[in-house]
């Protein structure tokens, strides 16, 4: 029996009734749920979405997790058309960090840079701290994912997450350099408190149970005491940019497999740091109007 497809808001409002972990697990079932009119699998698994959905609505939360985990069965193990649009991407490769430390710098205030690069569906992330810690990521868009159309935007402060992630919430006071304007307008905002800003066309639905990372990064930031934003020229040869922007673009270009690049990048940090401490008073960088 043909099952017509969804309409996108409907499939959108019927998600927003779910609880949250629910929604989370139908999310990766909206092309089967909204696109794949040609393909039989898909058509079987949405049949099971639109009883799945009716459960909710009926308040019988247990016999939609059943029907959702049946859906996810037919998808993830039936024969799909040769066009299905849900048929998987292949796997984001690169997900995890590569970091290191550089030894041997002295103690003093904290300075960062981040940096990231996006070019043919592919992203690097860089960041590198004066105290010698550095740490890069990359990895593949994919058809599915929930960047939005603001790619650059994001992932610039996808990278300021990186670098938290490293030096944590706590501790001393930080002064981090960027040179996206627009990434600094919207920690600065988040910084005084207003979190509910977030990029144009962004999901904000949950991302497997747990809030999206600039969400999470926005409330970091808000209650994060001692750290401030300055922005720096780019590729203007400031030590510190300069290593964050080769760090993502090193990411970006070698995805498939970065920790093959760990020392190269260990010998291009500990050049820059170098660069960076020999500079006579220095400042961390220019500050914005």
């Amino acid at each position: 029996m043909h099952v017509p497809t969804m309409p996108l808001r409907e499939f959108d409002d019927a998600q927003g009734r779910m609880p949250a972990d629910l929604a989370a697990r139908t999310q990766r079932l909206r092309a089967c749920a909204t696109r794949a009119s040609m393909c039989g699998c898909c058509g079987v698994a949405r049949r099971l979405l639109w009883l799945c959905f009716a459960a909710v609505r009926h308040g019988d939360d247990p016999i939609a997790e059943m029907l959702a985990g049946e859906a996810e069965h037919y998808v993830d193990t039936g024969e799909h058309h040769p066009d299905c649009p849900h048929l998987p991407p292949p796997p984001a490769r690169g997900r995890r960090p590569v970091e290191g430390r550089v030894p041997g710098w002295p103690p003093g205030p904290l300075v960062a840079a981040t940096d990231a690069s996006w070019k043919r569906g592919t992203c690097g992330l860089g960041y590198v701290v004066g105290d010698g810690r550095w740490g890069m990521r990359g990895w593949t868009f994919g058809p599915q994912d929930p960047t939005g159309p603001s790619r650059v935007l994001v992932s610039e402060l996808r990278a300021v997450g990186l670098l938290l992630d490293r030096v944590g919430d706590g501790g001393p006071e930080l002064t981090l350099l960027l040179d996206s304007r627009p990434a600094l307008r919207f920690l600065r905002a988040w910084r005084r408190g207003d979190t509910g800003l977030l990029p144009d066309g962004y999901d904000l639905r949950p991302r497997r149970g747990a809030p999206p990372s600039l969400v999470r990064l926005a409330r970091r930031v808000a209650g994060r005491p001692g750290l401030a934003f300055e922005h720096v020229k780019g590729h203007s040869g400031h030590p510190l940019n300069e290593t964050a922007d080769s760090l993502a673009s090193i990411a970006r270009r070698n995805a498939a497999d970065p920790f093959d690049c760990a020392a190269r990048a260990e010998g291009l940090v500990e050049a820059f740091l170098r660069a960076w401490h020999d500079t006579p008073d220095r400042t961390p960088g220019e500050l914005a109007a």
